[in-house]
């Protein structure tokens, strides 16, 4: 169930996006219950959990997923830059690379927290994939970045699980670390977004 409403928040996305553009109060809205919620769930539950099982060893987990979606940003903001094949293939190949960790991430081994912030953060990735591939190269390119995200989101999902379960606790503390810090900047940048929305 996990993966399936993860996949039905990512194309969420794109019809929030365009009823966002017709109406920014509901956006708005949208936006600052995902920052609400998410950040409940990161700095209440997860967080502690994760340095509780896995020490302190945790905390530089906790930094390194925190560098990881800036530095996909970039590879991403490259991308879709240009028409270069090379660049669309890299952020194709980037997009994978953090499907296949929310597809861990959402194995209930995990605990009941850690997916439920993943499911939650797939609302404004399916909007921002869908507002920046779509203007640069392309429906039929945004389309494809949806098929690939659902593609290996579920092929870590379904093929993960036997490892998941003859792995150690602290082992999964460490990753419930590294999730967390990704998801700590999408909260920041939400958070970035309402506030320079609401200053206009």
């Amino acid at each position: 169930m996990n993966f399936l409403f993860s996949t039905l928040a990512l194309l969420l996305g794109p019809f929030i996006y365009a009823l966002g553009r017709r109406n920014r109060a509901v956006r708005h809205g949208l936006d600052a219950f995902i920052i609400i919620a998410v950040a409940w769930i990161i700095g209440v539950h997860i967080i502690p959990e994760s340095i509780e099982t896995g020490g302190l060893l945790a905390i530089p987990f906790l930094a390194a997923g925190i560098a990881f979606p800036i530095v996909m940003q970039r590879v991403l903001h490259v991308a879709t830059g240009t028409t270069h094949f090379a660049m669309t293939i890299l952020a194709a190949m980037a997009l994978a690379l953090h499907a296949i960790i929310d597809g861990i991430a959402l194995i209930p081994g995990y605990g009941e927290h850690l997916p439920a912030a993943v499911i939650l953060h797939r609302l404004p990735v399916g909007m921002a994939i869908w507002w920046t591939f779509r203007p640069t190269i392309g429906r039929a390119s945004a389309i494809a970045a949806f098929v690939i995200i659902i593609a290996a989101t579920g092929s870590a999902f379904y093929s993960a699980a036997p490892v998941i379960e003859l792995a150690e606790s602290r082992n999964l503390a460490l990753f419930q670390a590294f999730v967390s810090g990704s998801l700590i900047d999408l909260v920041a940048s939400l958070g970035r977004q309402v506030w320079r929305t609401r200053a206009d």
